[in-house]
């Protein structure tokens, strides 16, 4: 029996792993409250009738098993949606499936899922491992009463409450563990995810997510991409000093995000150079999101730390694609080319085309 309940143990351990990294997945599909209480509903009911299939049985021919171990996570850890949910594909398994174990009768189920549910409803505000536990009492003083009402004997209805109360108790106290550790670790990965792809400076996208946001694009949709430079930055910095120079950064960023918005994926691709990737837009739509944040920095100041008011200009490069380029591979680079005709056309402009009277070369922006 003991091996069993170790047996029975380890597989709860293991649903619980593959149960999260199934969600975090796909927590691009599950974005809404609904849909995730759905999700952990499901998976849950699954996982508390695999439970069942494996009960223990005793030398008194009494089964017991971590169905309600797995349903009382789920109330515990994803919400009250997803623990009816779950009740429900349980009970009807319990009550209805020739494979089913019977541990309680169908009545007994649904007291002891009612009973479970109220007291979480009053003692929620516990800490994880009290309220654990305490659930853990609540199922097994109804699973202790129903023995003794079976079999009319209370020390085997003791015998048997302490094993499965044994085996409940560290199961679920375990269990809360192991869904700690693995969700602040899921969360440190996501943020040092974050942080290798954000500009430490700017809070916008850095080259190398950049590029894997280029790569990603679809080939059978409209793309545009602008590449905006910052006028004399260099002498700006040298005025300034460095500094400032981080705060123009700071400002040039926000002025995109306010205008752009959730319209396009920036990004600081290094030193005053940023890109806008702009899904859906043609060449025409681009150059006015282009024209609009040109002017709106063109007529914004900045204080100094001497106290002087400055402004700066941009210049900026647009490609689109398919208008322009043939491949989105190709983007990048004419875009650059748009760049530098708009720097060597006096820049503070927007350029979209090639200018035959200029050759374009690998030449810095400054």
């Amino acid at each position: 029996m003991f091996l069993d309940m170790i047996v029975l143990f380890s597989m709860l351990v293991a649903f619980l792993y593959l149960y999260f990294q199934i969600k975090w997945k796909m927590e691009p599909l599950l974005q809404s409250r609904l849909y995730e209480s759905i999700f952990g509903g499901l998976m849950g009911g699954f996982i508390s009738i695999l439970l069942n299939y494996y009960a223990v049985g005793t030398q008194h021919e009494i089964y017991f098993s971590l169905s309600m171990v797995a349903l009382m996570l789920v109330l515990m850890f994803n919400s009250s949606q997803a623990y009816l949910v779950s009740s429900g594909v349980f009970f009807g398994w319990a009550a209805l499936s020739p494979w089913a174990i019977a541990t309680v009768s169908p009545g007994v189920l649904l007291t002891v899922m009612a009973s479970v549910f109220i007291a979480y409803s009053i003692l929620k505000k516990l800490g994880d491992y009290v309220l654990g536990i305490s659930l853990v009492l609540v199922v097994v003083a109804l699973y202790f009463t129903t023995l003794v009402m079976n079999t009319g004997d209370p020390a085997v209805a003791m015998e048997v409450a302490f094993y499965y109360f044994l085996l409940a108790a560290i199961s679920m106290a375990l269990s809360i563990s192991l869904i700690d550790y693995m969700t602040r670790s899921h969360r440190l990965f996501r943020q040092y995810e974050e942080e290798a792809s954000i500009d430490g400076l700017t809070g916008l996208y850095n080259r190398r997510a950049f590029d894997s946001r280029v790569d990603a694009l679809d080939s059978g949709k409209n793309v545009s991409l602008m590449i905006l430079d910052i006028d004399f930055f260099k002498s700006f910095n040298d005025r300034f000093g460095h500094p400032e120079g981080d705060k123009i950064l700071r400002a040039v960023s926000r002025k995109m995000q306010s205008v752009v918005g959730e319209a396009g994926i920036l990004s600081r691709n290094g030193g005053e150079e940023f890109a806008i990737i702009l899904k859906g837009k043609t060449r025409d739509e681009a150059f006015e999101i282009a024209e609009r944040l040109r002017t709106t920095i063109e007529h914004s100041h900045y204080i100094m730390h001497n106290g002087e008011f400055v402004g700066i200009t941009i210049s900026i490069g647009l490609a689109s694609y398919p208008e322009q380029v043939d491949r989105i591979g190709k983007l990048y680079r004419t875009a650059d080319e748009h760049l530098y005709i708009a720097k060597k056309l006096g820049r503070n402009q927007v350029c979209c085309e090639k200018q035959k009277d200029l050759i374009v070369a690998d030449t810095p922006h400054t």
